[in-house]
């Protein structure tokens, strides 16, 4: 087992946090925690999202570039609403380790994704991490330390596992649809109430954008073709140029905001969404 940023275990990582005053158990979520993530099985990956307090709800702001239907929409409201204040208050905790024990708490993120790979290798599937599961901070900027070498991020540090995120943040949409992000990191930009504009930039770079809509999905949105983002949660298997449409979720089923879209009348129906899924996702339904 490694040493990450000078920890030489989990276990010891855990101490200085809990010493700080910040208790939580995992860092990251079990892939089956969460329905969408876990259909990532499906396509032969397994994948674990780190799901930290968004915007300012933890005191910090995870989310820069967060719209104000953003903020009414987030998916930190969807999920079972019993466990919704046990969970809320371990995102808060860890956001104001993130920041405040950035060390520390990044090694517990790395000891799990150490066990996280070696777990998909024994299951033969292709291991994955979504960083921005409810938040939007630049993990590709972030430093960890691995044994006696310093890389400039986590993806370089665990260079086979894919890692892949949705963001609002146009400049790193777009360095991502220039090929100038890590090869194992994927972005997808996502569309508000307020930047169609940075939309229509993402996609004439020939990058994705994800789209909230309000019921079924069109076949086709701003000119591009829309793909089924629900049937699985792995963006990397998705083609450049696309529309990721969603369906909303959460607090985003009564937005009024224009963060959800509604009122779009083409869908996939019938014949066509089946012959869809399996021209595009191998006829995983």
């Amino acid at each position: 087992m490694a040493i990450y940023n000078g920890y030489k275990s989990k276990a010891e990582a855990h101490r200085y946090l809990q010493g700080q005053g910040f208790n939580f158990g995992s860092a990251i979520s079990k892939p089956e925690s969460n329905p969408k993530v876990f259909k990532n099985q499906l396509q032969g990956v397994l994948s674990s999202p780190l799901h930290l307090a968004p915007w300012r709800l933890s005191g910090f702001n995870t989310c820069a570039d967060a719209s104000e239907g953003c903020k009414e929409a987030c998916l930190n409201t969807a999920g079972n609403p019993i466990y919704a204040k046990g969970k809320e208050r371990a995102r808060r905790v860890k956001t104001q380790a993130y920041f405040k024990a950035r060390a520390a708490f990044m090694a517990v993120v790395c000891f799990e994704l150490e066990a996280l790979e070696i777990k998909a290798k024994r299951v033969k599937m292709q291991g994955a991490f979504r960083p921005n599961a409810t938040s939007d901070i630049a993990f590709e900027l972030v430093q960890v330390k691995v044994n006696n070498t310093t890389f400039s991020n986590i993806m370089e540090a665990f260079p086979n596992l894919e890692f892949y995120d949705y963001s609002k943040s146009l400049k790193r949409a777009l360095k991502w649809a220039k090929g100038l992000m890590p090869s194992n990191y994927h972005i997808t930009f996502s569309k508000s109430e307020s930047n169609d504009d940075k939309v229509a930039q993402v996609l004439q770079a020939g990058g994705n954008v994800a789209v909230v809509f309000e019921k079924a999905l069109p076949a086709t949105y701003l000119g591009k073709q829309v793909i089924n983002g629900d049937l699985h949660d792995f963006r990397p298997l998705d083609n450049k140029g696309v529309v990721v449409g969603l369906k909303a979720k959460g607090k985003a089923k009564t937005d009024l905001t224009g963060f959800t879209v509604r009122g779009v009348t083409t869908k996939l129906l019938g014949e066509e969404r089946v012959d869809y899924i399996k021209n595009h996702f191998g006829g995983v339904a």
